[in-house]
């Protein structure tokens, strides 16, 4: 019995130290997301991750509102441009995004919705 209680002891202990290092080396990606709403109602969701290198926008909601995610990025010539991910799908799988590269990285973004693209209620806009 003691020999038995020694082994799973002994057994616990380096699971438990195997998952705190597992735990520690993970890392986790940065995102910045932020949730519409218009009109008493939450119509999706749209954001920044991975440090700028996804931006995307989800409609959740299948009332025609679309959610658009724009965004500033830096461009080619070391300037700033904006651009603009959108979905309108209602609750269809699948959300808009766009990938960027890690030489034009998003830098900012804000969510808007409203019908047939109109941007009728946005978040403010967001530094990353």
């Amino acid at each position: 019995m003691r020999h038995t209680t020694r082994a799973l002891l002994a057994a616990a202990t380096v699971a438990g130290t195997l998952l705190f290092a597992a735990t520690a080396t993970a890392t986790a990606a940065s995102v910045s997301e932020y949730t519409i709403q218009a009109e008493g109602q939450a119509r999706g969701y749209g954001g920044v991750d991975d440090d700028g290198l996804r931006v995307y926008a989800c409609d959740t909601n299948p009332d025609n509102w679309g959610v658009r995610t724009h965004y500033t990025y830096r461009n080619s010539t070391g300037g700033t441009a904006t651009r603009t991910v959108s979905d309108a799908n209602g609750v269809t799988t699948g959300c808009g995004e766009q990938n960027m590269a890690r030489s034009t990285p998003a830098l900012s973004y804000q969510v808007c919705t409203g019908r047939a693209g109109a941007d009728t209620v946005c978040s403010p806009w967001i530094r990353l």
